[in-house]
Formats: structure tokens, C-alpha cells, sequence
């Protein structure tokens, strides 16, 4: 898969991703201070699943109708356990976010949000 991450998900999430043999691209190496329209429109340019820990980008894809190809928003954990919980989200739930949802991924819990239609570019 294509991933997008912010900057709250980079670092060891990148490393593994990639060893993975996901394609990853982090909005730190690029820009750190990349606000997060620049951030939803380069995903939807490269069609990147972004990964972040914030929000933000549920809110301005369910409020304000943006585009996009897929968000997994993962609980602000330590570094090992969010690897730990990101295995899991993409063990349960990678079709989910290739389809182009939004996936919230809590330690206790999943919640996914289906794209409505026209709400995604998938």
C-alpha cells in the first residue's frame, strides 16, 4: 500500500512500513510545517492512505467534503505499542482502508467509517 505520514506517525512507523514493502512518504522529510489541506491533497495526489494520530482529517473529510483515499487515525500511544496497533489495524482492516476509509484504530477498539459515495477518489 501507499501511505502518507503526518508528522505525530513517522519515525519508527515509517521503518517498519517500509520494511514491509509498503511505499511510504512522511510529511516531516517534506515539510513539517505542511498544514493539513496541503497534507489531504498530496495524498489524493500520489492516492495515499494517510496515517496520522490527530483528528484533523476526519474532520475535514466528514465536514467539509474533501477528498481522499483512505485515513488510519491510530491512538497516541508509546512507539511500541503503536506499532503493535498498527499491525493489527492492517492485519483486520488493509481492504477497509484501500477502499478508501477512515479507520480508527483504539487500543480497546476499531470504528470504521465506510467513504460515502463521491466522498473518496478510490
Amino acid at each position: 500500500m501507499n501511505f502518507l505520514l503526518d508528522v505525530n506517525a513517522s519515525g519508527v512507523v515509517a521503518r517498519w512500513l517500509i520494511q514491509l514493502g509498503h511505499d511510504v512518504a512522511e510529511v516531516g522529510r517534506k515539510d513539517p510545517g505542511m498544514s493539513d489541506n496541503e497534507i489531504l491533497n498530496w495524498a489524493v495526489r500520489e492516492r495515499r492512505i494517510i496515517i496520522t494520530t490527530d483528528n484533523d482529517f476526519e474532520e475535514m473529510i466528514w465536514r467539509q467534503g474533501k477528498p481522499h483515499c483512505g485515513v488510519l487515525r491510530l491512538e497516541n500511544l508509546p512507539r511500541s505499542e503503536r506499532i503493535n496497533l498498527l499491525c493489527d489495524a492492517l492485519d483486520r482492516h488493509s481492504s477497509d482502508l484501500e477502499s478508501g476509509a477512515i479507520v480508527i484504530a483504539l487500543s480497546k477498539k476499531f470504528r470504521v467509517r465506510k467513504p460515502q459515495q463521491g466522498m473518496n477518489i478510490s
